[in-house]
């Protein structure tokens, strides 16, 4: 199953909609207005919640939960790495791997040899826009609320970066 991630541009909290590959909308996304971390609710066009990703506050490296309707919560761990962007996702019967490109833009998630999902994100687009090729349609939510925890992750990142070249510059 093919999905389209857009970012809502004009929001106080962090929103997406998610497009199937007609461009129809599928999920709405909605990050909590004030919160200490990252916290996301997933529902379908019915209003339904159908997935929660949350943020552990206090841990060395990226850490988020994501619950899926009916299933068990699972745990994405970051790896500290140089070049290249690296995640786990725990659960109880199996690992997934995570890996990014140099650039963050490109991501492939694998159960073992097998590839989960694949996910761009567009270089040039208002507001962040992700397209995310799953190859099972039972590991489209899970294979989601990874890719919204990343792009939590990434925003924390480049906020942090640009935050520290602000203050650099302010106290030249």
């Amino acid at each position: 199953m093919k999905l389209a991630l857009k970012e809502k541009v004009f929001s106080l909290k962090e929103s997406f909609q998610v497009l199937d590959e007609e461009g129809s909308p599928i999920y709405e996304v909605a990050g909590k207005l004030l919160s200490i971390g990252h916290k996301l609710t997933v529902t379908d066009m019915d209003g339904e919640e159908v997935a929660y990703i949350h943020q552990k506050v206090l841990s060395l490296v990226p850490k988020y939960f994501i619950e899926v309707a009916g299933q068990e919560e699972v745990e994405l761990k970051g790896h500290i790495t140089i070049l290249k962007p690296h995640y786990t996702l725990e659960t109880v019967d199996e690992k997934w791997e995570i890996r990014g490109d140099f650039t963050a833009h490109e991501y492939e998630m694998k159960r073992g040899r097998d590839v989960v999902a694949a996910v761009t994100k567009k270089w040039f687009s208002w507001g962040d826009t992700y397209l995310l090729d799953v190859a099972d349609d039972a590991d489209v939510l899970p294979a989601l609320g990874v890719m919204l925890a990343i792009d939590c992750i990434d925003s924390d990142t480049s906020r942090g970066v640009s935050q520290s070249v602000a203050e650099g510059t302010a106290n030249s």
